[in-house]
């Protein structure tokens, strides 16, 4: 710890600064954590209204079908990971690493999202078989779902993957976060069949089957942009309460510092008092005092 007054006011201005970029980030990633969550209920209600026009489209087959099949051999389960973008989230990327890790099961392909997710994932010793960065703004997050929709998609329509699931971290009040795991391909579409109410049949103008396999990819997007929304809030969530705590450090820092600076001035104080009395003394030949 520094024990000149001009050491300790250099370290009071520089924590200062680094206060100001702290609480900057702190705010920011507040504002961004807001944003995703004013838009994760027209998402989710997105994806519903898609699961109500599969189950719409159901109804034109002569019979119900069954899972989406399309499975090539030995081909791998694809599992998409949303991770951070960018550093001060705390173990956010590390958490989704260690739940992706199997457990006497074969190794899916990683499809990983996220630039600091894909780092901690080969620190891990796992190779993700595609990475992608995550969207860092609340526009850009509908466009990520876009990119990884198309590749899986592609994938999996060509038999390369036999099964397609995302693992994300679900924002909960308080700053916490759930890993959920949701699996999106193959689709069981009987799992959209239900009671309905009775009514005419809709009007479509693509073949049944075509319909269907159009409205189970435009599913598949609106549940990985749910995830990807989920995930933006939840990083966001994560580098809040870190930059919290940095806060709270930062502060504590600042009180022993100030604490020290007074001690300092007033000894600084004490002798020029002591120096100016002492030169009075021995010019005038007796106590100024």
């Amino acid at each position: 710890m520094p024990e000149r007054l001009e050491d300790v006011a250099a370290r009071l201005a520089s924590i200062g600064e680094l206060e100001g970029l702290v609480n900057a980030m702190r705010l920011l990633a507040a504002a961004r954590m807001q944003q995703a969550q004013a838009s994760l209920p027209a998402l989710r209600a997105y994806a519903a209204v898609v699961g109500g026009a599969i189950a719409e489209g159901i109804s034109l087959l002569p019979s119900t079908p069954g899972p989406q099949r399309r499975l090539a051999a030995r081909a791998p389960r694809g599992l998409v990971l949303f991770c951070a973008e960018h550093g001060f989230a705390g173990a956010f990327s590390r958490r989704l690493i260690d739940a992706a890790i199997p457990g006497g099961e074969p190794p899916p392909a990683l499809f990983v999202v996220g630039s600091r997710g894909a780092m901690a994932a080969r620190e891990a010793g796992l190779i993700p078989a595609w990475t992608l960065p995550m969207a860092t703004q609340i526009g850009a997050v509908t466009e990520t779902a876009h990119r990884i929709t198309e590749e899986l998609y592609r994938r999996f329509s060509a038999g390369l993957l036999a099964a397609v699931g995302t693992l994300f971290a679900r924002y909960e009040v308080g700053g916490h976060s759930i890993v959920t795991r949701q699996e999106l391909l193959p689709v069981d579409l009987t799992a959209f069949r239900g009671p309905r109410e009775a009514r005419s049949p809709p009007l479509v103008n693509l073949e049944p089957r075509r319909l269907l396999e159009r409205l189970v990819e435009e599913y598949f997007y609106a549940e990985l942009a749910r995830a990807a929304m989920e995930s933006f809030a939840s990083e966001n969530g994560a580098r809040l309460t870190a930059m919290q705590s940095a806060r709270d450090n930062i502060e504590r820092n600042l009180d022993e510092l100030r604490g020290i600076e007074r001690r300092l001035w007033q000894e600084q104080i004490t002798a020029e008092i002591l120096e100016i009395v002492t030169g009075a003394n021995a010019a005038g030949g007796g106590p100024f005092l």
